[in-house]
């Protein structure tokens, strides 16, 4: 497979292929805190679960996540753009709950796509692969997404599509969210998803936050739990 797909038909299939949930990428063990927030409101429900979800991909993933998967998807094709980019963005992840989630995944992802030949080798690749960079997945997606031949609105949309998708099957398998409800959620924050995909796609690398602190509390408690179902 050559490194960069040219075929728009190829690069969307190879597109849907990453992002499937059946896809081995290590997303489905990440609740991201959303397992202890649960836990901590025995009454919430459908829509108290959209809010929560909604307001951390809002406020936390996408002005930082989300940019940086832009920005790799720019700087695909220089390695030491990704590195640094890599290091960045481990900056920004304070706590353990975040920190694993997010390389854990990228690594995997990695793995798996390097495995499967959906991914050329590369330095950066290499780095992943050999645990001599952090590998935030952020990064690893916007990099590989690139290189299939992604547009960079697409490559963005893909990874908080999936992020949205993966909170959201968290809640289901804990059986506080019907797989209907869910759809439905996922179905009415459309327009929501395209604004901020379109943010992240403008917003420069030096302009990222994240606050989520409900969420991100979630997580951290969520670490001394010695019951349960989630790594994070």
């Amino acid at each position: 497979m050559p490194a960069i797909i040219t075929e728009s038909s190829i690069a969307l299939a190879l597109w849907m292929q990453l992002h499937d949930s059946a896809f081995p990428a290590g997303r489905m063990v990440h609740s991201h805190g959303l397992e202890e927030w649960l836990t901590e409101r025995p009454d919430a429900g459908p829509d108290d679960i959209a809010d929560a979800v909604l307001s951390y991909l809002a406020d936390s993933y996408a002005p930082l996540d989300a940019t940086f998967a832009a920005a790799a998807w720019r700087a695909h094709a220089i390695d030491r753009r990704l590195l640094a980019l890599d290091r960045l963005l481990d900056s920004y992840k304070l706590s353990d709950n975040a920190r694993t989630a997010s390389t854990s995944t990228g690594r995997q992802l990695a793995s798996a796509a390097h495995a499967t030949g959906l991914a050329a080798s590369s330095d950066y690749l290499d780095a992943v692969l050999t645990g001599t960079t952090p590998a935030h997945n952020a990064v690893v997606e916007g990099a590989l997404q690139a290189q299939l031949g992604v547009a960079q609105g697409t490559s963005v949309m893909g990874s908080l599509r999936t992020q949205l998708a993966s909170m959201l099957s968290a809640a289901v398998r804990l059986g506080r969210l019907g797989p209907l409800a869910s759809q439905r959620i996922q179905a009415r924050s459309v327009p929501l998803i395209a604004d901020l995909v379109e943010q992240a796609c403008l917003r420069d690398i030096d302009d990222v936050w994240s606050t989520a602190p409900t969420m991100e509390i979630s997580g951290m408690r969520h670490e001394a739990r010695t019951a349960r179902l989630f790594a994070t």
